[in-house]
């Protein structure tokens, strides 16, 4: 199945100013107004409970891009140059020699009972190197530590822009090698550097297993998924999201394509 739709419309995000030098751990809290967070159990108060998922079935997909790929931006840094370089590329899209499109989200938005969200034995990193962010997408479990770690010898910033989680704004010179955090509620999670303005990430922030983040060939994988009909979003920075309906049935593989296009309507 394929589906064409255009670039989402952008949020105006309010962006605060450089923090100071960054406590080691930094715990975050779920905004006041947002939902309560939702942790591995039974029982957790999200929606989602935990069950022994038996002749589960699979998700099995592309994400492709058709059309003209955009040409990346280039930016001369002029500060840190021995750390950056002289020059830095901002890719809006990054498609593979087939169409695929990487960096896609695809998340089951709506099931409510499934397999337990493992928690990986050891924290999810994500690492500054050569004034990069990496990975560009980071999938990690609510309430769960991560570690941003700055591989570079110069200051950088982390800064996060949330709505259901409180944002954070530190400074992270090569002196502290890592910062712990952590956030409370899922949500994707928008991360920059002030200090260096080509540099961006995301952490999606998830409460159940049943995410996947596109691969070089725009390739994804949702396993032990529990037979039923679900809503599957597939979600991309620069152009958005859709839902459409995907049927699960039991110890079958479902094959779910998508096409997007940047001229497309919605």
């Amino acid at each position: 199945m394929k589906i064409d739709f255009g670039i989402a419309t952008g949020l105006a995000l309010l962006l605060a100013a450089c923090g100071g030098e960054a406590p080691a751990t930094d715990r975050q809290e779920a905004a006041p107004a947002a939902a309560s967070s939702a942790q591995d159990g039974a029982s957790d108060g999200s929606g989602y409970d935990v069950i022994d998922v038996t002749n589960g079935g699979v998700i099995r997909g592309m994400v492709s891009f058709a059309g003209t790929v955009p040409e990346g931006r280039r930016v001369s840094v002029t500060e840190d140059t021995d750390a950056c370089g002289n020059e830095q590329e901002i890719y809006g899209l990054r498609v593979g020699q087939n169409g695929g499109l990487m960096h896609s989200v695809v998340s089951l938005v709506d099931i409510t009972s499934g397999a337990r969200l493992e928690i990986p034995s050891t924290p999810a990193s994500l690492v500054q190197d050569g004034c990069v962010f990496a990975p560009h997408i980071l999938v990690a479990p609510v309430d769960e530590v991560v570690e941003v770690v700055n591989s570079d010898p110069i200051t950088h910033n982390i800064h996060t822009v949330a709505f259901a989680n409180r944002p954070l704004n530190r400074a992270q010179p090569s002196a502290v090698e890592t910062i712990e955090v952590s956030f409370m509620a899922a949500e994707k999670v928008r991360v920059r550097c002030d200090m260096h303005e080509w540099m961006g990430a995301w952490i999606v922030v998830v409460d159940h297993p049943y995410h996947a983040v596109t691969d070089a060939t725009g390739g994804f994988l949702l396993e032990n998924v529990p037979p039923g009909t679900y809503q599957m979003e597939v979600w991309h920075e620069t152009l958005g999201a859709v839902t459409q309906e995907v049927t699960v049935t039991a110890g079958e593989e479902s094959q779910v394509d998508v096409e997007m296009t940047s001229g497309a309507q919605q």
